[in-house]
């Protein structure tokens, strides 16, 4: 399996609906209770482009059994937008990574992660630094955090509700 990454295009936005419905759906990965439409993430990608934030994808490649032609498909994204939308806040930005259910675990966003600080890091000193949150039961996603050099700044207790229960969020930084 190739992984590429590329910046997002309104070709992706079906995969990312598909990923992002399943996290409203049955995860606590995102605070959003009703599943997104393709329409909705039509503007939220024409948002997140006009005010140059990076929106990536990756993309595998995958043969089906003895075919030797190749189907593309996007298995998850990254983007940064505003951490605050008062002016003073400009050069924070927050993170928002997701990845198909069945390519977890098997680094894709880590490449995700690494290509978009990368990009970052680039631009120069647009970002001066990056958080991201995280429920904080799910300790996979806080060890992922931690691994990639992001520190946990603190937890807000009882901050959102799903599923039936309140839920904690944990913060996590990186100054790029």
């Amino acid at each position: 399996m190739s992984v590429q990454i590329r910046d997002a295009t309104e070709a992706d936005l079906q995969a990312i609906v598909d990923i992002y419905n399943d996290q409203i759906l049955h995860g606590t990965a995102t605070f959003h209770t009703e599943p997104q439409t393709l329409e909705e993430r039509v503007l939220w990608l024409k948002s997140v482009q006009a005010e140059h934030y990076p929106c990536i994808v990756a993309e595998v490649a995958e043969t089906d059994g003895g075919d030797t032609t190749e189907t593309k498909r996007t298995v998850g994204w990254c983007n940064l937008w505003h951490y605050n939308m008062r002016p003073a806040y400009d050069g924070s930005a927050e993170l928002s990574l997701y990845i198909h259910k069945d390519f977890r675990g098997k680094g894709i966003g880590e490449k995700l992660l690494r290509r978009l600080l990368e990009d970052v890091r680039e631009q120069g000193g647009r970002f001066h630094t990056i958080i991201a949150g995280v429920t904080a039961e799910n300790a996979r996603t806080v060890n992922f955090w931690q691994k990639q050099g992001f520190e946990l700044r603190g937890t807000l207790h009882e901050v959102g509700r799903k599923f039936g229960r309140w839920l904690d969020v944990s913060y996590f930084q990186v100054i790029v």
